[in-house]
């Protein structure tokens, strides 16, 4: 029988560097990605991205795999220069089965269908693993976006998904809820600039509503104020909701807290007046109660609880970040109309109170009251470049006042200086800082 002191020492040597990666071998991955990348760029009359590169010399170097890749054009400078395909790079990719990558980005790289077709292919392998997937200004048509989405059916690890700066309109937002509505791992969604009109409100609100999406950037589109009703609408109804629940456990404990206070009142006016059993007027308080005994806590070491994986994001009608710039969300909507009987209508469960309300716009803004005083969640509201006037800003003020009122998260909200001074200041004062506009690669204008 060996030792007990060798034997202990064995084994804790032997499980210390159980489960960590051989730092050659990561390399060896990496080294045969380049190769097989390198070839496949000489047999398709193409250079290799120089971002793409560099990085994986860089992991090389440092014994490390690549997770994030970014693709770019290339420059032609003068006659004979190879531009740089997206094809090669996939399919180096799949040849390797390298299911190490976790970020894509491709950045103003013209995607046609078969591109998007080639990584359709790729996606819809379990095998790879990607959790941000950026196609940027990549002039994404509605078909490369339906394609898009019958792959976005089986991706079950992505959480963000940025196509900003495609136009691909409302039919292409059609394609993309169709692709989103079983997921629940996606929790961040971008969509600025991409051409989306009226309709496009109510696709993107049945993937915010369905789905565990909990930051939602549509700067630069023309959803107008009709588009952001039906975008939150249901978000509205969920945080109402949940605001009269909360309103109910309060009352419930008020309730239940009264009737334990009258009964230990009763409990002590009968204690006090009554007699006992052995005629002791008031009764014997050093004499403990034969129905309660005291427990003798037992001493023990306490064992460690082993955290195991988060659980995964609700899908629900619950929103973070809203960010909406530059929408067209004013006084006019779509060719400066008012709102029918028949609309007010199907909008009067909306409107708080019930007076006279004379265009669509302000039932928008009321509804962003009813957000901002009532979600909890809520994080961050951009309404900038939207002329919602002096009457709008009134609605999110109040809807700050409440939030405040109620001891609620603070909100970072930003919306246009059009309107009076006192009001814009109130604005400024009740969120909770100044909003930053979200990073990305460029800035664009939206065209008029």
């Amino acid at each position: 029988m060996p030792p007990k002191g060798k034997d202990k020492g064995k084994g804790k040597g032997k499980g210390k560097g159980k489960g960590k990666p051989d730092p050659a071998a990561l390399q060896g991955v990496v080294k045969k990605l380049l190769k097989t990348y390198d070839k496949n760029c000489n047999l398709n009359n193409s250079a290799m991205a120089p971002n793409i590169r560099k990085a994986m010399q860089t992991a090389i170097e440092d014994e490390k795999v690549l997770t994030k890749f970014i693709l770019e054009p290339l420059v032609t400078e003068k006659e004979g220069d190879l531009p740089v395909l997206f094809e090669p790079f996939i399919a180096s990719l799949r040849q390797e089965r390298y299911h190490y990558i976790r970020d894509l980005h491709v950045w103003d790289y013209p995607v046609n269908y078969e591109n998007m077709a080639s990584f359709g292919l790729f996606l819809e392998k379990d095998f790879y693993k990607l959790r941000t997937i950026e196609f940027m200004d990549c002039l994404l048509e509605p078909l490369s976006i339906r394609r898009l989405s019958k792959a976005l059916v089986c991706c079950d690890h992505m959480t963000i998904l940025n196509l900003d700066y495609n136009e691909f309109g409302d039919e292409g937002a059609k394609h993309l809820s169709a692709g989103l509505t079983d997921n629940v791992t996606l929790l961040s969604l971008s969509l600025c600039y991409c051409d989306l009109g009226v309709a496009s409100g109510q696709h993107v609100g049945r993937v915010v509503s369905t789905t565990a999406v909990r930051e939602v950037f549509l700067d630069g589109n023309n959803l107008e104020s009709e588009g952001a009703m039906e975008l939150i609408k249901l978000l509205v109804d969920q945080a109402e909701y949940e605001a009269f629940q909360r309103a109910e456990d309060v009352r419930l404990k008020a309730e239940e807290k009264a009737l334990k206070a009258q009964e230990e009142k009763g409990n002590r006016y009968t204690s006090g007046t009554g007699t006992d059993v052995s005629g002791d007027e008031g009764g014997d308080k050093s004499r403990p109660e034969s129905g309660k005994k005291k427990k003798k806590k037992k001493k023990g070491k306490k064992g460690k609880k082993k955290k195991g994986p988060p659980p995964p994001p609700a899908a629900g009608p619950w929103i973070h970040k809203l960010h909406l710039a530059d929408n067209g969300i004013d006084s006019l909507g779509d060719g400066g109309s008012f709102v029918p009987i028949i609309c007010m209508r199907l909008f009067k469960k909306y409107v708080s109170e019930l007076y006279f309300v004379s265009s669509v716009p302000i039932i928008c803004m009321r509804l962003f009251k009813k957000l901002l005083s009532h979600c909890q969640c809520l994080e961050e509201l951009d309404l900038e470049d939207n002329l919602i006037g002096e009457v709008g800003g009134r609605e999110i003020m109040d809807g700050l006042s409440h939030r405040m009122k109620e001891k609620m998260g603070g909100v970072k909200v930003r919306t246009t200086h059009r309107m009076t001074a006192d009001t814009f200041n109130s604005i400024v004062k009740l969120g909770s800082g100044a909003l930053k506009k979200k990073k990305g690669k460029k800035g664009k204008k939206k065209k008029k």
